[in-house]
């Protein structure tokens, strides 16, 4: 069938363009097409995607597991959930059990869940009737929180863990709860799978039972996700199985005195583990027996709360043998899998969040500054306060960091297994460099450009974000140096080590910083659709890498100022260090000449006559002008240096009695003398 479009200006222009057949029809295009008497003309058609090109997609979204527990935590906080309780059944991982106490699925919600995967109802017009979303807000949830998902495939998760799995809501103040038997679909690419499209072809990600049942509980509500068959690469994955097999492999050649097989497995058993089973047993209700005993940072009665923190240190401890520990090497993929979690999540963290550092902490402070030229000004941190209190006094414009706050909805708490996560990032100072700057540095900024000049069809929406910038000595672990980008509170990616691809060379200085941009407005366009990439030709990417590499430029710059300054007084106190050793040594040596005699007052004079004022009241006095290698100090500091080993020489000298019965004059040119071996250039 054959439309007429309505007239469309020309971009850029008032004329307008004369009317263009569309046709949408696979047969009709090709008949036009084909017609020699449309030559010249222009037809306009719509690109369409099968459904079957989308279920090829979300095949294969998600690379890790920790990515697919990720987007089910997302689903919590959009839920308005408190507490998300995950079990892994470690370290068999043969079920994965998810709880969180959101607000649960209605019957309406559910139904759209199953019937529109790709078609998320969030930030819609029909989300406040779901009661998806707050009545005045389509981008807030109905408990303030920001929305994290968006595209609706969360679903689609889950198959990367298991194909068959549960899902059991319910809502508050009902009496009823929903139980859905789910079963996916996995593509097949060599297009024989006929039973997997209905009559119009589209592709049949799945098949869904779906019980309602009656709950006595009236004031319940929640969601359990259970995954009974977990994914047997999976499981694989989790359990680390790759390195635990090579490690055994490693031990019998070395049992069977095999050295040369023994030595070309090059695979190290990390330092802290979940334990491993040789002979697995994918039945959960069957003892685990471990053959080698788990060995985590913590004990079985360590409170939940306080894991996350043992886990940092143990990784933290690792900096005495090596310098730069990496996860990898000390942890294994499960306990790897927690880090991930915690780091990718909208929790607090493991130390309290940066905006929320005191003068205690010992960091100096500075505010980013958003002109192009510009350089980043310090703030005083008073006793007690914060640095958003700081910021909101000091910084110009007086603004008000909103990002670490509580939601409305409460706070978010994730547990793993008796693990409470919370983000792997401490801003405690390592010290590296002893003649460098010895504070670490917290750079904090704010953005959010005017983009109403900008072509709307450029700009890509409005953009928004605060962050900070952490110079430390050392960065531990590794994985925790570069940038994180942080839409809404999480994260898909890790730390970027490359800042954004930053051009200046600043190799060491890049290598000790640690820096998160929480983006409060715009990105998610440029968020690709595993949540994990970006898009770097969208308008808001390149106005974060200008920001930031921006905020780079004026860290280095005041880091290079600072350090400069500290190395200047380092070299200050250790000149008076060694003028101070210096003298020490000679009244050691005048007391152990003259134990009785009090050790003499040494002076230089600016010239004779001062010199002459000065031995009359008893002093031993140089004479600055007639010695060439005190009057010859190229600055102030050799001036110092000299002049201490001038009096310590001079007291020695007579400790010994060598000046005894020598002129003035006699003493003055000796001590040149002796100098002149040090000094003569």
């Amino acid at each position: 069938m054959t439309n007429t479009a309505a007239e469309v200006p020309e971009q850029g222009s008032d004329k307008q363009r004369p009317e263009i057949p569309v046709i949408d029809e696979r047969d009709e295009l090709t008949a036009w097409l084909a017609e020699k008497g449309n030559e010249g003309q222009v037809v306009r058609t719509r690109l369409k995607t099968s459904d079957r090109v989308i279920a090829r997609v979300t095949d294969g979204i998600y690379r890790q597991p920790a990515s697919a527990l990720r987007e089910l935590i997302s689903n919590a906080w959009d839920a308005d959930a408190n507490q998300v309780t995950i079990l892994t059944d470690a370290p068999r991982f043969s079920r994965i059990y998810v709880r969180d106490d959101g607000v649960g699925m209605s019957y309406e919600m559910l139904s759209r869940l199953v019937h529109s995967i790709g078609g998320s109802s969030k930030r819609t017009s029909e989300a406040p009737q779901l009661g998806v979303s707050a009545h005045n807000d389509p981008d807030r949830t109905p408990g303030g929180r920001p929305f994290i998902g968006k595209i609706g495939i969360g679903l689609f998760s889950i198959s990367q863990l298991a194909r068959r799995f549960r899902i059991v809501t319910k809502t508050k103040d009902t009496y009823y709860r929903l139980v859905a038997d789910v079963r996916l679909r996995a593509y097949s690419e060599d297009g024989e799978d006929d039973d997997a499209r209905d009559s119009d072809d589209k592709f049949i990600s799945g098949e869904v039972l779906i019980t309602r049942e009656y709950s006595p509980d009236f004031a319940a509500h929640g969601t359990d996700v259970i995954l009974e068959e977990v994914k047997p690469r999976v499981r694989e994955v989790l359990r680390n199985a790759d390195r635990w097999k090579a490690l055994d492999e490693k031990a019998e050649a070395e049992k069977a005195g095999d050295l040369e097989a023994a030595s070309n497995i090059r695979v190290e058993e990390p330092k802290y583990h979940a334990g491993w089973m040789a002979h697995y047993s994918a039945h959960s209700d069957e003892p685990a027996v471990l053959s080698r005993p788990q060995k985590l940072p913590w004990t079985s009665d360590t409170p939940a709360d306080r894991r996350m923190g043992l886990l940092m240190d143990a990784v933290e401890r690792e900096s005495s043998r090596t310098e730069r520990p990496d996860l990898a090497k000390t942890l294994d993929t499960y306990l790897e899998t927690l880090w991930t979690l915690a780091l990718s999540a909208p929790i607090g963290y493991v130390d309290g969040h940066p905006f929320d550092l005191t003068a205690e902490s010992g960091i100096s402070l500075f505010w980013v500054s958003n002109d192009p030229r510009g350089q980043a000004v310090e703030l005083e941190l008073k006793p007690g306060q914060t640095v958003r209190d700081a910021v909101r006094e000091q910084a110009p414009g007086n603004p008000e960091l909103e990002e670490g706050r509580v939601a409305p909805a409460g706070e978010f708490r994730v547990t793993i297994d008796g693990v409470e996560l919370k983000r792997p990032v401490r801003f405690k100072f390592i010290r590296k460099d002893a003649r460098g700057y010895s504070r670490p540095m917290l750079f904090v900024g704010r953005y959010a450009p005017n983009l109403e000049k900008v072509d709307s069809r450029m700009r890509g929406g409005s953009f928004g974000l605060e962050a900070y910038l952490f110079w430390n000595g050392k960065v531990v672990p590794k994985e925790n140096n570069g940038v994180l980008i942080r839409i809404r509170g999480t994260s898909g990616a890790l730390f970027d080590q490359t800042f954004f691809k930053y051009q200046v060379s600043e190799l060491t200085r890049l290598k000790q910083i640690t820096s998160e941009l929480f983006i409060q407005k715009g990105l998610d366009a440029a968020l690709n659709i595993d949540r994990e990439s970006f898009n770097f030709s969208h308008p808001h990417v390149q106005l974060l890498t200008i920001w930031l590499h921006r905020a780079i430029r004026q860290l280095t710059n005041k880091h290079k100022d600072f350090s400069k300054r500290a190395r200047a007084e380092q070299l200050v106190q250790n000149a008076d260090a060694a003028r101070d050793a210096i003298t020490e040594h000679a009244e050691r040596v005048w007391n152990s000449r003259r134990l009785s005699d009090p050790a003499p007052e040494i002076v230089i004079s600016p010239d004779r006559s001062q010199a002459e004022s000065a031995r009359a009241v008893g002093f031993m006095a140089l004479i600055r002008t007639e010695l060439p290698s005190l009057s010859e100090a190229s600055t102030e500091l050799e001036r110092k240096d000299r002049d201490a080993k001038a009096q310590a020489l001079m007291r020695v000298l007579a400790a010994y009695d060598v000046l005894e019965d020598r002129s003035y004059d006699e003493q003055q040119a000796l001590v040149e003398a002796i100098l002149k071996v040090f000094f003569l250039t």
